[in-house]
């Protein structure tokens, strides 16, 4: 791992926000405020994973259809 001065961030510019980023940030953060979760943390693995398990379903699915 690189040391932490390597990697330190100086101006906006440094800064690459992947576009699917905010989409993401503001699903969970609606899901977050519905749900009012005790355990944020908890909460917050089960809906990425969920994420995760849907989108390599869709992806499984896409590639049998182009079969």
């Amino acid at each position: 791992m690189a040391d932490v001065r390597e990697q330190r961030i100086y101006c906006a510019e440094q800064i690459v926000v992947p576009p699917e980023l905010p989409v993401i940030l503001k699903h969970y953060a609606k899901e977050v405020i519905r749900n009012k979760p005790g355990d944020i943390v908890d909460f917050s693995a089960k809906y990425f994973r969920s994420l995760l398990e849907k989108r390599t379903k869709e992806h499984e699915f896409s590639e049998i259809v182009k079969q």
